[in-house]
């Protein structure tokens, strides 16, 4: 490993090699008053990647799939991975902050070990699809996040003449996300929609005979 690297007993210490290709994570454990090192652990973090805890499916046993950003580059996917809060249980551990609570200011670190990139999410349930469509005809359409902190900004978009409303631009912005991050769940709304609209105009028809 090259590099230099200045630790304390029983600090984490962070450092980078002078290719500037990979980063290691050292910790020194120590025990008793004399605080000699008994154990030294080195973990290869090649990546750290960011992710709330709202994004976390409920089972984080074996493979799951999960929304993380890159906290380098910013970006945000979606990802195939195994995630563990022990480097150990992974074959290739990177860093994965997880951020917890109403305004996401605490943090836990994690691993994850990600398997595959830019996952699109499993094959559209048409019949689950068709049923969110009806009941979000039969029920009330309104989103509510329930969030000071999206409110404001959203309110500011609309002071500023972004939008004409607070209404406006959570469509806007909602659809502009939807459509970009899934695209086939939007196609297939468009078509599980526009069958539902034929199938009630063919009844009113059927209706008048």
């Amino acid at each position: 490993m090259t590099g230099s690297l200045s630790t304390h007993v029983g600090d984490e210490s962070i450092l980078k090699n002078r290719e500037g290709l990979m980063w290691y994570r050292v910790v020194v454990y120590t025990y008793g008053i004399q605080r000699s090192p008994a154990t030294i652990e080195v973990v290869a973090v090649t990546a750290e990647y960011v992710t709330s805890e709202e994004h976390l499916p409920d089972d984080l046993t074996g493979e799951v799939t999960i929304q993380v950003t890159d906290s380098k580059t910013k970006e945000i996917f979606t990802t195939r991975a195994r995630i563990d809060r022990s480097p150990d249980t992974l074959e290739s551990p990177d860093s994965l902050t997880i951020v917890r609570g109403p305004h996401e200011n605490v943090e836990e670190q994690w691993y994850i070990d990600i398997i595959e990139t830019d996952v699109t999410l499993a094959d559209i349930d048409a019949e689950v699809l068709r049923d969110c469509i009806q009941r979000s005809q039969d029920e009330s359409n309104v989103v509510n996040a329930r969030s000071d902190e999206l409110r404001a900004l959203l309110l500011y978009l609309v002071e500023t003449g972004r939008y004409q409303s607070v209404s406006e631009a959570v469509r806007s912005i909602l659809g502009e996300y939807l459509s970009d991050r899934y695209p086939e769940l939007v196609d297939s709304y468009v078509d599980v929609r526009t069958e539902l609209e034929r199938e009630e105009l063919a009844t009113r028809l059927g209706g008048e005979e």
